[in-house]
Parts: C-alpha cells; structure tokens; sequence
C-alpha cells in the first residue's frame, strides 16, 4: 500500500512541476506576443530576451504601459516595470534595448 502511495505521490508532484514549467514558458510567450502587436520588428534571443533595438525607448516604454506595465525605478543602466494584474516585472537594459524577466 505504501508504494502505491509513493508512486501516485510522485505521479502529482511531477505533474504540477511540469505545469508550472509551462505556465512559466508560456507567460513569456504571451508577453512577446502581446509587444509585438504593438511593436512589430522584434526578436526572441536566447535566454529569454526580447530584441527591441529597432525601436527608440519612449517607443518601447509606451508599449509596455500599453500592454498593462507601469515604470517602477531605474535598475542600474534597467528601467523596471511591473504588471500588477499579472505580478510580473519586466527590465528593459537601456544602452542594449533589450527587454528581460531577469533584474
């Protein structure tokens, strides 16, 4: 009886891993999706980065506001903002034009 408790144990645990991961992937996705309706020469790089260097900042600034986020301070050479209805915080590195999830 025990290891059929273990097994379905492990069973759930991986299975609520695995969603989350792919929640975490596609919130990502979605936010791209959402920036590129307003800005539509933009890019994916490796690590999670969306490529905006096409765009002048205020460009890129008002889309974010567009798209639900608000400008909370400057970060070192990062200008955060932050989704309240999502509780997401998005970095855009100011001398690169890159937008990251990492601060």
């Amino acid at each position: 009886m025990k290891n059929i408790v273990n097994i379905v144990t492990e069973m759930v645990v991986n299975k609520i891993i695995e969603s989350t991961s792919i929640d975490e992937a596609s919130g990502f996705d979605t936010i791209f999706d959402q920036l590129k309706l307003k800005l539509k020469d933009i890019s994916i790089l490796p690590d999670n980065v969306i490529d905006v260097s096409k765009y002048k900042e205020h460009e890129i600034i008002d889309s974010l506001k567009s798209i639900g986020y608000e400008y909370k301070k400057p970060m070192s050479g990062k200008l955060h903002f932050f989704n309240k209805k999502t509780s997401i915080s998005l970095y855009l590195i100011q001398n690169e034009l890159k937008i990251t999830l990492m601060p």
